[in-house]
């Protein structure tokens, strides 16, 4: 699989990893909300607990999911079961779930990058709590999704450089 092919394909994938990450891992179905992703916005609003992982290689790009309140706590309590946890931990580990579900998700999304013999690299997650929006820098495109599951949603939020794309969201290159 070439570089501009995978460009093409990475939300797509996401999404069907993430839908099939929750239903086999947490018994959670998941659903796609109305179509979205605006490239001229220059704020991301976020909400609630983010985990932000880059993908390096040919190309750099950001990948944000934000839990909403609700879909976090879930996640933990089916993640942390049957752990004692302290109370003055539990913050570092509902971080450290949300963490953890991005890896899994945006990993396997790239086996297919790596198999293919494209050298690609992942930034260990990045955690951002209450964040409101991020400011568009340097020409970035914002593409963004919305999951809907019984607990809440999640957002997944692709950031790109501005360049690769056209005003369509079409691969330039």
């Amino acid at each position: 699989m070439n570089v501009k092919h995978w460009i093409t394909q990475v939300i797509p994938a996401i999404i069907a990893r993430t839908g099939s990450y929750f239903l086999e891992e947490f018994s959670i179905q998941v659903a796609e909300a109305a179509p979205g992703g605006n490239t001229a916005n220059e704020v991301l609003d976020i909400q609630g607990l983010t985990a932000v992982v880059g993908i390096g290689g040919p190309f750099s790009i950001l990948v944000a999911f934000s839990f909403e309140q609700r879909l976090i706590d879930q996640l933990y309590v089916k993640m942390t079961e049957g752990l004692e946890i302290e109370a003055s931990e539990e913050k570092m580990y509902r971080d450290s779930v949300a963490g953890d579900i991005v890896n899994n998700i945006v990993g396997n999304c790239t086996e297919n990058l790596v198999s293919s013999g494209i050298r690609v690299t992942l930034t260990p997650p990045m955690i951002i709590d209450h964040v409101k929006n991020v400011h568009r820098m340097r020409g970035a495109v914002f593409i963004s999704k919305i999951l809907n599951t019984s607990f809440g949603r999640v957002d997944i939020h692709l950031i790109a450089p501005g360049e690769l794309f056209d005003d369509k969201l079409n691969y330039k290159k």
